[in-house]
């Protein structure tokens, strides 16, 4: 009998162990996982910019139809390929009044999304309501980073006012009548190319001809963007260190011996479009935009700002998005004056 009893205590207490290892095996390979992840975001962004685009594509849903006809009058045309090159990012939706008695103005919208995330439709609710206001909104993709560097989506931005320039008409558009605008990191790639149409040594520097004529570039909307990159890590904007690593291909991005080009408060001229600029009073990157308009106004350059300094509310990055807050009706009616204001 002392013996069975014994044998039973041997089995009670391997099994025991048994359970303990299965609960701990678990969370040592969770640990060894995360650690791997925190070496590897030393050596690579790749990492970090995979599992932010795993938990965005988790929640995003795919609307976009190749030809539809929207609310109140406004159509689609998604994914129109801009560049004879072999991309598949090279490719543009465009929103338009299907019915109107004249040439509309045009906006070419560059997506934000920190240069390594975001897509065209992502603005398509906000493209919709332009679009309904009379202008004809050409929303484009470019190229990712880290897979693809700097400059590519500058060129491909200025493939797309190209294709602009050759074909809008098409679609009700004047294309003596355009205006660049964008969000966050497109605000940043927006600006940069409109310093390309107006600033010829930049042109030269970067081995790009212009694909419009500065007096056709009537405006620029620029929202919540980047401006200054050798001083936007001081912003605190979050892992901006990795989107530019991303962007750049070198870790200590301030380095980097491009970055005066793509830093638009360098690079804007006197030539450069009137502005608009806004930004949220609670987004790290409105010092970026102060910035740039300080400086295009001391270029003598027609400037708007909008930045809600005196509010009590508090506004974010890419506020103005949120079409039912009193502050993004206000950006996209003081947008659409803009442009009413500079269109030819």
């Amino acid at each position: 009998m002392k013996l069975l009893q014994s044998k039973l205590e041997t089995k009670r207490t391997r099994a025991k162990g048994f359970k303990r290892k299965r609960y701990w095996i678990p969370s040592v390979v969770l640990i060894l996982i995360i650690a791997f992840i925190g070496i590897g975001t030393q050596w690579t962004p790749k990492i970090t910019v995979f599992l932010l685009k795993s938990l965005i594509e988790t929640t995003n849903t795919d609307t976009n139809s190749k030809d539809t006809m929207l609310s109140d009058g406004i159509t689609r045309v998604a994914d129109v390929p801009y560049a004879d090159d072999g991309r598949n990012d090279s490719t543009l939706d465009i929103y338009y009044p299907s019915v109107t008695s004249e040439p509309l103005p045009v906006v070419l919208w560059v997506h934000g999304g920190g240069w390594v995330l975001g897509d065209k439709k992502d603005i398509a609710d906000y493209a919709v309501q332009l679009a309904k206001q009379g202008y004809v909104v050409v929303s484009m993709n470019y190229a990712l980073a880290p897979d693809t560097k700097y400059p590519i989506p500058v060129i491909q931005t200025n493939q797309a006012l190209t294709y602009v320039k050759n074909h809008v008409s098409e679609y009700h558009g004047d294309p003596e009548n355009i205006f660049l605008a964008g969000n966050s990191a497109g605000a940043q790639i927006a600006s940069q190319t409109a310093a390309v149409v107006t600033n010829p040594s930049l042109a030269k520097l970067m081995n790009i001809t212009p694909a419009a004529q500065p007096e056709e570039l009537r405006g620029v909307l620029l929202f919540c963007g980047p401006y200054n990159l050798s001083t936007v890590a001081n912003t605190g904007f979050p892992l901006i260190r990795t989107f530019l690593w991303s962007y750049t291909g070198v870790k200590t991005f301030e380095d980097y011996p491009r970055l005066h080009e793509m830093s638009t408060v360098l690079q804007a001229t006197a030539a450069y479009p009137p502005a608009f600029i806004t930004s949220g009073n609670d987004d790290p990157l409105t010092s970026q935009s102060i910035e740039l308009a300080q400086v295009l106004k001391r270029l003598d350059v027609e400037v708007e700002t909008l930045f809600f300094s005196n509010s009590s509310e508090k506004l974010g990055h890419d506020y103005q998005f949120d079409l039912e807050s009193d502050a993004g009706q206000q950006a996209i009616h003081s947008a659409v004056r803009f442009m009413q204001q500079y269109s030819r």
